[in-house]
């Protein structure tokens, strides 16, 4: 069974095309969940994260166990080799059995947030993508060993607010919904779910 921490690992790897080393696939999970925490108030995976020394870490570790789930399954491929400063690399990539993500365990919207997020960081080295994730406000915010408060943009929400008031671009938004739902053959609420609206 395969669960929605390791369908968002899936997923970035999937949409990097090459392999990852295991920090920078830690950091790409964290940089996803807290950008769509900040615009719909929740993690895609459901994890916490802490305060670690090396950035943003799942509780537990679990971004680590889940991706070694993974491996276990062929599902991902897991490399260890040696840095050259002496310690355990730890690369991942796409394994050789193909798990097709279904729809009810990454939505659309899901998937979006992470192939911009991967989009973004693609060309970050590990040290650099650490340096953006300790840039997070839920890191800033954090003491030392602590568990990370993810917080919504204000910003977002302002922004939501001020469309939401105007009536014309809302009508516009419904009509299209609508128009949606037929084409599809599709309920109005049912394109709203499919859609993370």
């Amino acid at each position: 069974m395969v669960s929605k921490t390791m369908a968002v690992i899936l997923a970035i790897l999937e949409e990097s095309g090459t392999p990852i080393h295991r920090t920078k696939l830690v950091k790409l999970t964290y940089l996803a969940d807290n950008l769509f925490y900040e615009h719909f108030g929740m993690t895609i995976t459901g994890l916490g994260y802490m305060w670690d020394d090396f950035g943003p870490n799942a509780i537990s570790n679990a971004i680590v166990k889940e991706s070694g789930k993974l491996a276990d399954a062929e599902f991902a491929c897991l490399k260890v080799g040696t840095s050259m400063y002496g310690s355990e690399n730890y690369i991942y990539s796409i394994g050789p059995k193909r798990f097709e993500i279904p729809e009810n365990l990454l939505s659309p919207l899901e998937r979006q947030v992470i192939r911009d997020t991967v989009e973004r960081y693609r060309n970050y080295s590990v040290t650099s993508i650490v340096s953006a994730s300790k840039k997070t406000k839920p890191f800033k915010d954090a003491l030392q060993y602590t568990v990370l408060k993810m917080t919504k943009s204000i910003e977002y929400q302002d922004l939501l607010d001020a469309v939401k008031l105007n009536t014309d671009f809302m009508a516009g938004i419904k009509e299209g919904l609508k128009a949606s739902a037929e084409s599809e053959g599709m309920r109005l609420q049912e394109v709203k779910q499919k859609y993370g609206l």
